[in-house]
């Protein structure tokens, strides 16, 4: 597949919408197939960046890497979410997926949105980002978890999924596009937190425990059953044990941004 392209950046929502396709449902992860099937053609690949998921219903591609500032951005590294917001004000400051990075971090949900958007991606819901992380080594050998800090995109090799995507695991949390309104998530109930014993077909616990469960590597799930939150995957890296593919914090404001919390984008 070889995508489309103006002025280095791939065509998104206005080409979307001029095809007669919903950019909401584009960008909810309801029409991904579709949007890799009409920006591409059968001779290449995914875009710069980004890989292939043959298995994905709902989209084409996705980051390698967890997303950095480019290099048109003010700030190459983002240590608040104001230096954040001057990166969002310059037009030119692009979110790419490279190795060797620093991940961008200090950046909340919509922002993290609006830097997908801007180069024709969207963020992942949970279910997408699954998809991509499944078959990550669950330990602090392979992965981030263990750690005093963030470390720049694929200095652990190891810690990569079995469709070839690094560091979903460990070293920050990343935002999905979900919400869990008074503890719904997707038409169901989200159980009270604790340790993952059983999940649905999308990695989010159906089932929990409070005791770790090996078969799910200890991971853990923190949910409310009052209020409007997001949807964080992965653990980032001083989880320890709870880290992992089936951990998911859904008790984090959609505003709320941290050191240990970042992204990557789909397609």
């Amino acid at each position: 597949m070889k995508f489309l392209k103006v002025g280095g950046v791939i065509l998104g929502a206005l080409v979307i919408t001029t095809l007669g396709i919903s950019a909401a449902d584009v960008f909810s992860g309801n029409s991904g197939s579709m949007l890799g099937q009409i920006i591409a053609t059968e001779e290449g690949g995914c875009p710069d960046g980004m890989i292939a998921i043959a298995v994905g219903q709902t989209f084409s591609c996705v980051d390698i890497y967890e997303v950095s500032a480019g290099s048109e951005c003010p700030v190459s590294s983002p240590s608040s979410n104001g230096e954040t917001q001057s990166n969002l004000n310059e037009l030119g400051c692009l979110a790419v997926s490279v190795i060797d990075q620093k991940p961008w971090v200090h950046i909340a949900r919509e922002q993290a949105q609006a830097m997908c958007m801007r180069v024709g991606k969207r963020l992942p819901t949970a279910a997408e980002w699954y998809t991509s992380a499944i078959g990550t080594p669950d330990t602090k050998e392979a992965c981030n978890t263990h750690g005093g800090g963030v470390v720049v995109t694929g200095a652990l090799p190891e810690c990569r999924s079995a469709t070839g995507v690094h560091d979903t695991v460990g070293n920050v949390w990343e935002w999905t596009s979900d919400d869990v309104i008074e503890g719904d998530y997707n038409g169901r109930t989200l159980p009270s937190e604790g340790y993952v014993t059983q999940v649905a077909s999308d990695g989010v616990a159906t089932v929990v425990g409070g005791k770790a469960s090996e078969q799910f590597a200890a991971d853990y799930i923190w949910s409310h059953a009052v209020g409007a939150y997001g949807i964080l995957r992965g653990g980032f890296y001083g989880s320890q044990e709870d880290a992992g593919v089936y951990s998911l914090q859904a008790k984090t404001l959609p505003t709320d941004a941290t050191v240990a919390i970042g992204f990557r984008c789909v397609l």
